[in-house]
């Protein structure tokens, strides 16, 4: 064999070596192939709708996949698929974040080997992947009169209906593709006030939140100065205080408080939509509390033309009665040598003496006790009597002398009987209350004789 021959066979060794494993891959590539993969924004299965988790614990993106043929075999990268699902012109494939790649089998179709993703696979995030299969009749339908409705209810557990039928309800929401067009829908709940109305679909899908308003409130009792009250509604023992309701119907509830050694309280509580009505009970004890002593102190003065006096009040009460004990003087001094009238007389004998002209003397004094009553916060009233004297007495002239024995009576003193008295005395008269302090005026007299009107200031403790 020339060497032109030996060089032509292994060109041509090289050549079917070079072109075998290309016509092998292109043999294995079959009629498999992304029309477009594209992210779905406003899609919220992923997150919200049907979530799933994989084994770390994170919620996976879902890669629906459309395409009428349910029996394609798929090998993912090194993260895996956690779980599959075939649905209605669709396959969904759960896939963790950080997917790159994914190859897609089938025993007529052939093979899409190593489909790198165009876009960041992102956790709770929807992906739509159309696929050609090169058969016409296992291309995908595309539906140009479709668009996605979202109905989110709360409370969760709504029941809704579209086109007054009743939709299936998963993880509290209602999620499809629906006609475009005007759809009636109807939102319901016990113990909620239903809500309906129209839902509009066109070009853009639509995420409607139905939020409905509550038909119930809620009941919060309190008592006081204690808690653990027995509370009953309409009768029903339903717990003790600090007592709150489950829901509760709108419309007035007769309430009653009981609880040993208080006095039991009934009342009505009107629960209102919404809202929690929240009263607190101020009990009162059947045991009657000590009632402190309070104290009153006054420092008075009295005025009569003739004289001026000072004295003090002392008193001790409860609630609204008491007691006092009160004294007052000139603090002054006259004698009573002899006895006499206004008109210099000493006796019967208009002549025998004579006064000092202007020179009297005159003591005053009286001890009294009584009773005060409390009219209110800011008035007392008080009333008492005792013994009390009032003496006037004329100092005599160096003219006086005695009758019988003619010895001076110069200096001695008459005491005037009729401007003079003791014995009985007693008093009226009010008292202020500011706060802590008292203002005090009142009237006194001894043996109907003596008159005078006094004032006074102090404290009540």
């Amino acid at each position: 064999m020339s060497n032109g021959t030996l060089k032509r066979l292994l060109l041509l060794v090289i050549i079917l070596l070079s072109t075998y494993p290309s016509t092998h891959i292109w043999g294995q590539q079959g009629k498999i192939n992304v029309a477009s993969f594209q992210r779905m924004e406003s899609d919220i299965t992923a997150r919200v709708t049907a979530p799933k988790r994989d084994q770390n614990g994170e919620i996976c993106a879902l890669i629906r996949i459309v395409t009428n043929v349910k029996d394609l075999m798929f090998e993912p990268d090194a993260l895996g698929i956690t779980a599959r699902e075939n649905k209605t012109g669709e396959i969904w494939l759960y896939v963790p974040r950080g997917a790159r790649r994914i190859s897609i089998l089938h025993d007529e179709l052939g093979i899409m080997r190593n489909y790198f993703y165009p876009d960041i696979i992102e956790k709770a995030t929807v992906y739509e992947m159309v696929l050609n299969t090169g058969d016409q009749q296992d291309k995908p339908v595309v539906e140009n009169n479709m668009q996605l409705i979202v109905v989110r209810p709360e409370p969760a557990t709504a029941n809704i209906y579209i086109d007054d039928e009743q939709v299936p309800v998963e993880n509290g929401l209602f999620n499809a593709t629906m006609p475009k067009g005007e759809h009636s829908y109807r939102v319901e709940a016990p113990m909620y006030q239903s809500e309906a109305g129209v839902i509009s679909l066109g070009s853009n899908p639509v995420t409607k939140s139905v939020v409905l308003k509550p038909k119930f409130g809620y009941m919060e009792i309190f008592s006081l100065p204690e808690q653990d009250a027995k509370v009953y509604i309409d009768t029903t023992l339903v717990g003790t205080t600090p007592y709150r309701s489950d829901r509760m119907a709108i419309k007035e509830y007769k309430v009653r408080i009981e609880k040993e050694r208080y006095f039991p309280i009934d009342t009505i509580l009107t629960v209102s939509p919404g809202e929690t009505v929240r009263p607190t009970f101020n009990m009162r004890s059947t045991i009657k509390p000590k009632v402190p002593m309070n104290t009153l102190i006054l420092l008075q003065a009295g005025y009569n033309p003739n004289t001026t006096t000072f004295g003090a009040m002392l008193g001790f009460g409860k609630k609204k009665n008491g007691f006092y004990v009160g004294f007052r003087s000139d603090f002054g001094s006259a004698g009573s040598d002899f006895e006499g009238n206004e008109n210099g007389v000493i006796g019967e004998n208009s002549s025998s003496s004579f006064y000092e002209p202007g020179v009297t003397h005159q003591s005053r004094m009286s001890v009294t006790g009584g009773y005060f009553r409390r009219l209110n916060k800011t008035i007392y009233l008080y009333a008492g009597a005792g013994y009390g004297s009032r003496v006037l007495s004329y100092e005599l002239n160096s003219a006086s002398a005695d009758i019988n024995t003619g010895a001076s009576l110069e200096g001695m003193q008459v005491k005037d009987i009729d401007k003079s008295s003791t014995g009985f005395a007693a008093e009226i008269g009010g008292i202020l209350r500011f706060n802590k302090f008292l203002i005090s005026a009142g009237y006194h007299t001894v043996g109907g004789k003596y008159h005078e009107v006094s004032a006074g200031i102090g404290m009540i403790f």
